[in-house]
């Protein structure tokens, strides 16, 4: 089945032209109103209010709940394509660093609640579903570019090693106790320690002991 087009993807249509700066404000409204309410409390309307902005202004580049979340999730993970260091543990620490970086943003409720609402509404995970199964053909390519470079054993599942890694930084999110931060560099230090401890199984050499 043919996944539905990215906000990237839509034709513009003609008149004023697109402003990146207010559709990131609007895209970060809606993470934030997502992560805290999930679908049950996402609107156009909703988002309008905690962007701070005229519901035209919304309304002219979004016509529809499920259009608004599809661009918010592509655009918050869209960096994954980006992540190509040459080196498996370069790769693993940047893809770490990013996804613990945004569990943060919103406390995991985007993850949490995405989980449950594809679950529950079938209509939205017709809608949605595509956008996450690219986001993770693109994670998966990470460690099958490293497999290509003899870096990872041909036996490791690339799929489970994501998810293993995916799985490590929302459960240290999701243990951080309410309103505690972490820095740049505590983000990047704690993706160090999940990537080395990944590569201690998957890769083709084990780290000394």
């Amino acid at each position: 089945m043919q996944r539905p087009a990215l906000d990237s993807e839509l034709p513009r249509t003609r008149g004023r032209p697109r402003d990146p700066q207010i559709e990131a404000r609007i895209l970060a409204a809606a993470a934030r109103v997502y992560g805290a309410s999930g679908w049950a409390g996402f609107s156009l309307d909703a988002v309008a209010r905690a962007a701070g902005i005229g519901k035209s202004t919304l309304y002219a580049r979004w016509t529809s709940g499920e259009d608004l979340l599809c661009a918010m999730i592509e655009q918050r993970w869209r960096d994954i394509a980006k992540i190509d260091t040459g080196d498996l543990r370069g790769d693993l620490v940047a893809f770490g660093t990013l996804v613990l970086t945004r569990y943060l943003e919103t406390g995991g409720g985007v993850a949490r609640h995405v989980r449950r609402d594809l679950a529950g509404h079938p209509e939205l995970a017709a809608r949605i579903g595509p956008v996450l199964a690219a986001l993770s053909e693109q994670a998966i390519a990470i460690l099958r570019r490293a497999r290509a470079r003899g870096e990872l054993r041909d036996s490791v599942s690339a799929a489970l090693a994501s998810d293993m890694l995916l799985s490590a930084m929302e459960s240290h999110a999701g243990r951080l106790a309410p309103g505690e931060m972490m820095s740049a560099a505590m983000i990047a230090t704690y993706a160090e320690r999940v990537a080395d401890l990944l590569i201690g199984g998957i890769g083709q050499r084990r780290l000394e002991t």
